[in-house]
């Protein structure tokens, strides 16, 4: 019987698997924006601290890969990260998981228009 095991994170970066398991299984930005909104402060003040210092060493290291052909570990590792635009809101700005004022749970829909002179 094949192994079914998940990938893990890259080499150099297992200290993030606790946060790939729950921000790195995230697909899409509406799925992330209501994740943190159902997080604890210490639950997002722990993955912005774990994750937030090395995003230059991520970075570096998800360039050598083409983003739209990422190995399956890199994947999960640039998912994982990009939860951090989310927390980063909650810690950076709100100090708490949600938009304040703001009704739970709530979607945000961003649209884009170019506009045409």
């Amino acid at each position: 019987m094949p192994n079914s095991v998940a990938p893990g994170l890259p080499k150099g970066f297992e200290a993030l698997e606790p946060f790939a398991h729950t921000w790195g299984s995230l697909h899409s930005q509406e799925e992330r924006y209501l994740f943190r909104q159902d997080n604890s402060m210490q639950q997002l003040k722990a993955y912005y601290d774990a994750t937030a210092p090395r995003l230059d060493e991520i970075f570096t290291h998800l360039e050598q890969f083409p983003m739209d052909d990422l190995p399956e570990s890199e994947a999960l590792l640039y998912r994982t990260v990009l939860g951090l635009t989310e927390a980063a809101m909650a810690i950076e700005v709100f100090n708490q998981p949600r938009v304040p004022y703001a009704p739970y749970p709530h979607k945000m829909a961003i649209e884009w228009n170019e506009l045409k002179g």
